[in-house]
Formats: structure tokens, sequence, C-alpha cells
């Protein structure tokens, strides 16, 4: 593994299955929501075949999100109702309505109080909390805020952090340049002093890339480059071997 050749001086980190098990939190919750709200019944499938219906939905309309075509308050109402209508609910009726803002709420309000953290996460944090002379950091989310300061301060890493960057504030989203140009100047830092450590190629690399900005691809499961795409300033299998790179 290469070192860190230029200074840096900031570190921006992705939350979301970058630092915050985003999955596996995820399906905590949802195996709850589903008993509580006896989805199994209404729906007729088992849990599984269930998340894995929402999850490709939410997909879709997130990246619709992030292109500007649908509201937060759409997207947080559709990806339930339409995961229900999907099951032959009719997603109009007043009743799937009514519930699927409930599922919404309880999704929005159960979900941070999940703990889980990427593997070695909180052992990375704790390295970077002893280096407080060398780096100043900042987490950038395109998350919904009253979700992501919550999950931080609930799994106990919000204290590691300077800044907390949310597209919601900035008024782009990753992986927008302008996102990361506004981050920037929030931290008054220049692009050569940053690097941006993220799980989504597409999003945190390809947006860190187009601000001028050196890139940590946080690849866990080995996935190849998308192809025709630029190779990242480094890639990482674990957030561990971020100190090999930072620690010269």
């Amino acid at each position: 593994m290469p070192t860190c050749q230029l200074p840096v001086k900031y570190l921006l980190f992705d939350l979301d299955r970058t630092l915050w098990d985003f999955d596996g939190n995820a399906d905590c919750t949802f195996r709850s929501m589903f008993v509580e709200f006896e989805l199994e019944k209404l729906c007729h499938v088992d849990y599984n075949v269930f998340h894995e219906r929402y999850k490709a939905i939410n997909d879709t309309l997130w990246e619709a999100y992030r292109n500007g075509i649908l509201t937060k308050e759409l997207l947080s109402l559709k990806r339930f109702s339409l995961t229900l209508a999907s099951f032959g609910c009719d997603a109009d009726s007043p009743a799937i309505v009514a519930l699927s803002n409930k599922l919404s709420d309880y999704y929005v309000l159960k979900g941070p109080l999940q703990t889980g953290l990427m593997p070695g996460a909180r052992e990375l944090l704790e390295w970077l909390d002893k280096q407080r002379d060398r780096y100043c950091m900042a987490v950038i989310t395109n998350g919904f805020s009253e979700a992501q300061l919550p999950k931080m301060k609930t799994a106990g890493i919000d204290r590691y952090f300077d800044y907390f960057l949310l597209s919601e504030d900035l008024g782009y989203m990753k992986p927008d340049r302008r996102f990361f140009e506004e981050a920037l100047k929030k931290m008054h830092a220049q692009p050569s002093e940053c690097f941006v450590v993220g799980d989504d190629y597409k999003v945190d690399i390809v947006g860190a890339m187009n601000a001028g900005i050196k890139q940590v691809w946080y690849n866990l499961s080995g996935s190849p480059l998308p192809q025709g795409l630029a190779v990242p300033t480094y890639e990482i299998r674990e957030l561990q071997e971020l100190i090999t790179i930072l620690d010269k």
C-alpha cells in the first residue's frame, strides 16, 4: 500500500456504508417494523421478499431524488406506498396512505437508534482522534438531517468530527461537484488538502474526482471498477488501511 505523498489536512467521510452500517442497521429496523405492523399478513410475503422489494424501489427513488426529480417528502412516502402497492395494496387508498406515513415515521425514528458501525470504523476513528493536530474531520452526506446526526450521536461517533456537512444545507447533492465545492468553502479548505473517503464509487468517488479532490474508495466487497471509469487515488478493502496511507 503506497503512502500519501502530499500533505492532507482535511478528511471528508461519507456516513452510510462507510462508517455507519446502513444495511445491518436497516435490517434490524425493518424486521421490527415488519412484525409490529403485521406486514406479512397484509402483503402475504415473508420478510426477505418484502425487504428486497423495498430496497429496489428505494434505490430507484433515491436516484430520482439525487437528480432533483423527486422531493424528500415524496421519497419518504412513496418508498413505502409503492412497496405495498407491488404486493397488491391500493397505494391511493386512505388506509394505505396512512400506513405508508406510519412506516416512514417509524423508519426515520427507529433507524437512527441502531448503533452498528462498519468493520474497523471505531478503531480508525480512535486512531484519528489521537491525530487532532494533523487532521480536520468532516462527515459529508446526502441523507436526511433528522436521521443522520442522530445516527452519529447514538453510535457515539459524532464527537470525532469538526464538521457535519449535509446536502440539505449545502444546496447540492453528491455527486454534484458543487456539493464538494460548498463543503470545502465551509471548511476553508483547498482541494489539494483533502481526502474524500466513501463506499459509493459513482456518488462519493466520481464526485470528489470532478471537484479535484483525492479519493479513497472503501470497496469492502471487492467490486470491480465500473468499466470505462477512472481509477481512484486509493482503493481500500478495510477501513484501517487508511492509517497506512496517512501515517507516513
